[in-house]
C-alpha cells in the first residue's frame, strides 16, 4: 500500500547512522511491553546510598566505565563510549531500582527455593524447585552458554558486573528492597541472567505448566475406578480404546488447562501509517497489560553510545536491554499471541506399566531423573531430598487436575521455546537495525520472537504486524485429524476451549514436521508466518493475527496454531477496531481524522467500554419498563466465595444510574462498578458469543467479525428476565460490598501502593476497554512478603467485589503498565508514557506511590529523548566504573 514520504532531517540522519554501526548489537530486549506511569517527582529512585552529587564516582577499574542522569521519574539515561560500557551502567541502574527481583528469579530457576525457605505451604518451594530441575532451563542456558558469541557473553557479562557493582557498594544489608538481609542475595554469574532470560521467554509454555510437573507421579497398581464415582465424567468406549483415557473431570481438568493458557497476559498494540498520522509519520500506542508486582514488572531506561547507539524503552526488570521502544528510524510494541506455543499430548499407557506408553506399533519407556533438591527444615538444617520426575519423548509429564496419571493415561508435552537461544539474535539484530527494513527483516533472519506479535511503525510514515513468534509445526494430515477430534473427543474439545492443543500421543502423525528455514526443527518457518504492512493502521489487541484492523482481514492457509480464522473477537478487540477505525468528525482522530499525539495519547486513555457501547442503551430501556422489584432466585456460591439470597430487589435506582452513564470508565463516573457486577453475573460463554441466549441477540457471523455478536436477547416468555435478574444481582453483590448502585468507579477500583488506597481508572475483558486493569490469578513467583503475606478474599462469587488487607471493592493489581504514545514528527520522535507502578521496587521511594497517583490522575510525562531534553531533566548523575 502506498504511504507518504518524508524528509529526515540531518540531526536525525546522523542518529541513524549512529544506531547502524557495528557495536550496534546493543542489549538483549527480550519480552512483551508493559507500560510507565510517573507524574513529575523527584527523579531519583535509586537506594539512599547512591543518591549522590552530581559526577560522584562509584566503582574503580578500567574495563567498564558508564554515566548515569536520572531524569524525570526517575528515567536513567545511560551513556558509555562502547556498548559494553553501557550494559555495564544499564545493569547498575537496574540493581539499583530492581535488585531483589533478579536475585529472587535466579534462585527460583536454580530451583534453590527450598534451600532458602524450606519446603513452603503445601510443598510450594520444593514442587517450584522440583518442576523448574525437570524443564531444565538453567542446565540448557548454561551449555548454550558455552557456544554463544564472544560479542553476545560480553554483554551479559557487562550487564552482570554493573548489577554486581551495585549490590557490593550499597550491601546486602542495606538496600532498600524487600529482600534485604537475604543470605541468597549474593553477586550473580553472566549465565545466571542468560537463564533467568531463557526461562521468561517460557512464559506461555513451561513456565506455565510449573505447577503440574513436580506432583506427576505414577500411580500404584490399583483395582479400576468406577467413572461415575465423584462426577467424574466417563469417556466414551471407543475414545478409551483409542486414547488410554479412563475416568475424567472435565470441569476440574477445564479449569486446570485455563490455568496453564496464560490468558491474562495481553496487549494493545497501534501502529498508525502516514495516511492516519496529522504528521505524516509513523505513530504507535505501546500498551502491554502485565503484573504490576513480582517479577514481570517493566524497567524503564534510555542507553546512548555517542555515534553508535541511541534507544528508549522498557525490558522487564533485572534483563539488559530493550523489548519495546524506539530509535529514531521506528518504534514497536509487542502483544501476546493468541497462537500455541506448546501441544500437550495424551499418553495411551501399557496395562499393569503406567512408565510405559504407546507409541504407533510399539511402547516405549518414560525417562525418570532424580534430582536431589536441598530442604531447609523447621530446625534449621538443610538436607538433600531426592525427587524423581518423568518423560516422555515429547518432554516432562503434567499432572493437570481432573485427568491425572491413571493406570490408563497422563499427559506429556513438547515446548517450542525450550530450544530458543536465538532470541538474543532476534533483539540484538533489531537494535542493528539502520532502517525499518531491516528491522522487518530480521523477524525472518533470526526469528527468535518467543511469543508475541510485533505491532511497529516508520519514521516515513508505515505500520507494519506480525506473529512471528514460535509456533509447533504440524503436517496437513495431522491438523485434519486434530479437526475431527475436536468434533469427537470432549477431552480434546475442552481443552482446545481453554486455547490449548491435546493431541494423540500414541499416533505418530502428530509428530511436529521440520520445515526449510524454520529457526529450530518442527517450527512453522518464517514464510508461513502471518504479517501485514499498511500505510493506515494495524492493531492487535491479543486475538489471533485474523483482524490487524477493522476491515483489512489477514486470511491464509496459516495453520490454527497461529490462531484461528474466522472465530469471535473479544469485545476489547472490537474497541480498539472501532476507534481506530473512526475517521467520522466526531472521531477520536477530530475533522480531518488523522491522529495528532495528544490525540491518540488522549484515545489511549478515553476508557470508553463496548459492552456498553452497544448494549447499554437497550438494557436501560429493559430495566425502565420494568421498575421496581425483581425477584430473583438464589445464587450459588463457590469453593471460595458466598453467593446471593433469593431475595425481591429493588432496581429504579440501578436504572437510573445507567441511564445517566456514557459508557466510559473514568473515576467520576456512577455505572461502571453496577455494569460490569452485571455482566458478570451472565454465563461465561454467553460474554463472548450467544452461548445460552442471555445476552447476545445475533450470533457471531464471520462475514462481520466487527459488529457481531450483537443486539440485547429477547427477554423469555414466562420466565424472569436473565437481564433484570443479573442487574438486581449487580445491586447486591454492591450492597454486601458496602457500596450503593451510583457508586463511582473512583470509589470501588483501588490499588494500594504502600497503604495509600490509590483510585484507578479503566477496565477488564468483560467490559471491553482497551485501558485493561484488573486482578491478576498468576500465581506469584516472587517471595516479597507484601505478596505471600497478602489477604484477599472474594466477598460474593462471580464478582470483581473483594476484600484486601482491609480495603474493599474490586483490587487492581495487573492492566496497562508500561504505556507510550509516539510520533515520528519532522524533527523526530515525540513521545509520552506512563510506567504506572514507577521505576523502583522499594516501597519507601516516592516515586513507587506518586507514579501510580499520576497514572491515576492521567498525567503523561514526556519522553526525555534528545540531548536538550536530558539536560533539561536530569537531577542527577553517577558515573559507574568496573
Amino acid at each position: 500500500m502506498a504511504h507518504k514520504s518524508s524528509t529526515i532531517p540531518a540531526s536525525r540522519r546522523w542518529r541513524r547512522a549512529a544506531a547502524v554501526g557495528a557495536s550496534t548489537a546493543l542489549l538483549l530486549g527480550l519480552v512483551a511491553g508493559c507500560s510507565d506511569d510517573s507524574k513529575d517527582e523527584p527523579a531519583s529512585t535509586t537506594q539512599s546510598s547512591q543518591d549522590t552529587s552530581p559526577g560522584e564516582v562509584v566503582g574503580s577499574g578500567d574495563r567498564y566505565e558508564a554515566t548515569i542522569r536520572r531524569g524525570t521519574g526517575g528515567v536513567p539515561h545511560i551513556t558509555g563510549a562502547t556498548v559494553a560500557d553501557a550494559a555495564f551502567g544499564q545493569g547498575f541502574a537496574s540493581g539499583q531500582d530492581h535488585t531483589c527481583d533478579l536475585a529472587d528469579q535466579v534462585v527460583k530457576i536454580k530451583g534453590e527455593r527450598a534451600k532458602w525457605y524450606g519446603a513452603g505451604e503445601d510443598n510450594k518451594h520444593l514442587n517450584s524447585d522440583i518442576a523448574w530441575r525437570a524443564i531444565g532451563i538453567y542446565q540448557r542456558a548454561s551449555q548454550d552458554w558455552e557456544k554463544m558469541s564472544a560479542d553476545n557473553k560480553a554483554l551479559f557479562e557487562a550487564f552482570t558486573a554493573g548489577w554486581n557493582l551495585n549490590l557490593t557498594e550499597t550491601g546486602p544489608d542495606k538496600i532498600s528492597g524487600w529482600c534485604q538481609g537475604e543470605p541468597w542475595l549474593t553477586s550473580i554469574e553472566p549465565v545466571d541472567a542468560y537463564a533467568y532470560a531463557r526461562a521468561v521467554i517460557l512464559l506461555a509454555s513451561s513456565g506455565q505448566l510449573t505447577r503440574y510437573i513436580a506432583t506427576a507421579q505414577p500411580p500404584a497398581p490399583a483395582a479400576p475406578a468406577d467413572d461415575a464415582a465423584n462426577g467424574a465424567t466417563t469417556v466414551p468406549a471407543g475414545l478409551r480404546d483409542r486414547s488410554g483415557g479412563g475416568s475424567v473431570d472435565l470441569g476440574q481438568f477445564a479449569r486446570s488447562v485455563e490455568l496453564a493458557t496464560p490468558a491474562e497476559i495481553g496487549s494493545n498494540g497501534w501502529a498508525i501509517g502516514s495516511d492516519r498520522s496529522t504528521s505524516g509519520g509513523g505513530m504507535l500506542v505501546a500498551n502491554p497489560h502485565f503484573p504490576w508486582e513480582g517479577e514481570l514488572r517493566f524497567w524503564e531506561s534510555h542507553l546512548t553510545v555517542p555515534g553508535k547507539v541511541d534507544i528508549y524503552g522498557v525490558q522487564l526488570a533485572g534483563l539488559p536491554g530493550i523489548g519495546i521502544g524506539f530509535t529514531d528510524e521506528f518504534a514497536w510494541t509487542h502483544t501476546v499471541s493468541a497462537g500455541n506455543r506448546f501441544t500437550a499430548y495424551r499418553l495411551e499407557l501399557q496395562p499393569g506399566s503406567p512408565t510405559t506408553y504407546r507409541y504407533g506399533d510399539e511402547w516405549r519407556e518414560m525417562t525418570p531423573t532424580t534430582h536431589s533438591i536441598e530442604v531447609k527444615g523447621t530446625d534449621g538444617k538443610v538436607t538433600a531430598e531426592d525427587h524423581t520426575t518423568w518423560a516422555s519423548h515429547y518432554g516432562p509429564v503434567i499432572d493437570f487436575p481432573g485427568f491425572g496419571w491413571s493406570d490408563t493415561a497422563t499427559i506429556s508435552y513438547r515446548d517450542a521455546n525450550i530450544d530458543n537461544d536465538e532470541f538474543v539474535d532476534q533483539y540484538f539484530g533489531i537494535l542493528q537495525a539502520q532502517s525499518f527494513d531491516e528491522f522487518v527483516s530480521v523477524h525472518e533472519k533470526a526469528n527468535g520472537i518467543p511469543l508475541f506479535n510485533t505491532i511497529a511503525a516508520s519514521s516515513d510514515g508505515r505500520a507494519w504486524y506480525s506473529d512471528s513468534s514460535a509456533t509447533p509445526n504440524l503436517s496437513a494430515e495431522a491438523l485434519a485429524a486434530y479437526e475431527t477430534s475436536l468434533q469427537s473427543d470432549p477431552i480434546v474439545k475442552v481443552a482446545a476451549d481453554s486455547r490449548a492443543i491435546l493431541l494423540d500421543g500414541s499416533n505418530p502423525i502428530f509428530e511436529w514436521v521440520d520445515a526449510p528455514g524454520a529457526r529450530d526443527p518442527g517450527l512453522v518457518p518464517p514464510s508461513d508466518q502471518p504479517s501485514v504492512e499498511r500505510s493506515d493502521y494495524v492493531f492487535n489487541a491479543n486475538d489471533s493475527f485474523w483482524m490487524p484492523h477493522a476491515t483489512a482481514l489477514l486470511s491464509g492457509d496459516y495453520s490454527p496454531l497461529h490462531g484461528r480464522q474466522e472465530t469471535v473477537r473479544s469485545v476489547r478487540t472490537r474497541e480498539n477496531a472501532t476507534v481506530l477505525d473512526d475517521t467520522t468528525a466526531a472521531g477520536p482522530a477530530g475533522e480531518d481524522g488523522t491522529f495528532s499525539l495528544d490525540e491518540l495519547a488522549d484515545l489511549a486513555l478515553a476508557n470508553r467500554g463496548f459492552t456498553a457501547r452497544v448494549l447499554l442503551a437497550p438494557v436501560v430501556e429493559r430495566c425502565q419498563a420494568a421498575s421496581g422489584p425483581i425477584d430473583v432466585p438464589a445464587m450459588e456460591g463457590t469453593d471460595t466465595a458466598p453467593g446471593l439470597p433469593a431475595s425481591s430487589v429493588d432496581i429504579t435506582a440501578a436504572c437510573e444510574v445507567l441511564a445517566n452513564w456514557d459508557g466510559v470508565y473514568d473515576l467520576d463516573r456512577s455505572g461502571p462498578p453496577l455494569w460490569r457486577e452485571m455482566l458478570l453475573k451472565f454465563p461465561t460463554d454467553d460474554l463472548t458469543d450467544v452461548g445460552s441466549g442471555t445476552l447476545w441477540a445475533e450470533p457471531f457471523d464471520p462475514a462481520r467479525p466487527l459488529e457481531t455478536p450483537s443486539g440485547l436477547a429477547p427477554a423469555p416468555a414466562g420466565a424472569p428476565d436473565p437481564v433484570l435478574v443479573n442487574l438486581a444481582r449487580a445491586v447486591q453483590a454492591l450492597e454486601v460490598a458496602g457500596f450503593e448502585p451510583d457508586a463511582t468507579l473512583g470509589e470501588v477500583q483501588f490499588t494500594i501502593r504502600n497503604g495509600v488506597r490509590v483510585p484507578v481508572h479503566g477496565g477488564t475483558g468483560v467490559d471491553g476497554t482497551t485501558n485493561v486493569v484488573a486482578s491478576s490469578a498468576l500465581p506469584g513467583t516472587i517471595l516479597d512478603p507484601a505478596l505471600t503475606e497478602r489477604k484477599t478474599e472474594q466477598l460474593v462469587a462471580k464478582s470483581a467485589l473483594y476484600r484486601m488487607d482491609g480495603e474493599t471493592g474490586t483490587p487492581v493489581t495487573f492492566g496497562t503498565s508500561f504505556l507510550m504514545a509516539l510520533d515520528f514528527t519532522k524533527d523526530g520522535p515525540r513521545a509520552r508514557a506512563f510506567l504506572v507502578y514507577g521505576e523502583t521496587e522499594d516501597p519507601e521511594n516516592s516515586g513507587f506511590t506518586s507514579a501510580t497517583e499520576a497514572f491515576s490522575a492521567k498525567k503523561w510525562r514526556d519522553i526525555e529523548f534528545t540531548e536538550s531534553d536530558v539536560k533539561a531533566g536530569t537531577t542527577g548523575t553517577l558515573t559507574v566504573r568496573g
